[in-house]
């Protein structure tokens, strides 16, 4: 019984439902799109740490760090490593993550090693952001990035017992330089 109350109640003639689906289409048609300036802009969102247990039962920790994005033009990544002009210098990367060292004052100082010859390089992690594809007419786009930090586990072994973070910024494809942002500290 309340099967056929419920299917007489639903029952809507063929010329009822177009006004509706107008009605829907038409609100759709008028959400404006997103707008945001040209050049990228991140924030940070959250430090996922994991471990990861080896075939001889030691452990390697892992981190993937999580940050949102935007961008007015929709020129976020390459589509292939082997861009080069104009992309020379600090751009040839387009994601950059440098090592920090969180001091007691909760102030940052920059990690560095030191080859064989003595010279002192910044630890610094660059990487190539592949492309992604904007889905709005003007190209506009946001989102959110989770990223694997490669060389997470040597630094965890070199760094071990002290706090850091890191700093993160990128390039578009029109060299517009994002804003900076740094990971949450991690105690090693």
């Amino acid at each position: 019984m309340f099967l056929r109350r419920a299917a007489r109640l639903f029952r809507v003639s063929k010329l009822r439902i177009l006004p509706v689906i107008l009605a829907v289409s038409g609100m759709v048609a008028c959400v404006e799109p997103m707008e945001f300036p040209p050049e990228p802009y991140l924030e940070f969102r959250q430090n996922i740490l994991s471990w990861q247990i080896g075939l001889t039962g030691d452990t390697t920790e892992l981190l993937e760090v999580e940050f949102y994005f935007q961008d007015g033009d929709g020129d976020i990544g390459r589509e292939t490593e082997d861009e080069v002009f104009p992309y020379v210098g600090d751009s040839l990367y387009n994601l950059h993550f440098h090592l920090l060292e969180v001091m007691p004052d909760s102030t940052f100082r920059q990690v560095y090693y030191t080859d064989s010859m003595g010279t002192d390089y910044p630890v610094e992690y660059n990487y190539h952001l592949h492309y992604i594809e904007p889905v709005n007419a003007n190209n506009a786009m946001s989102g959110t990035i989770t990223w694997v930090v490669d060389d997470f586990p040597s630094t965890a072994f070199f760094m071990q017992g002290r706090r850091v973070c890191y700093s993160i910024y990128l390039y578009d494809r029109a060299l517009h330089r994002s804003n900076t942002i740094y990971t949450d500290p991690i105690q090693l």
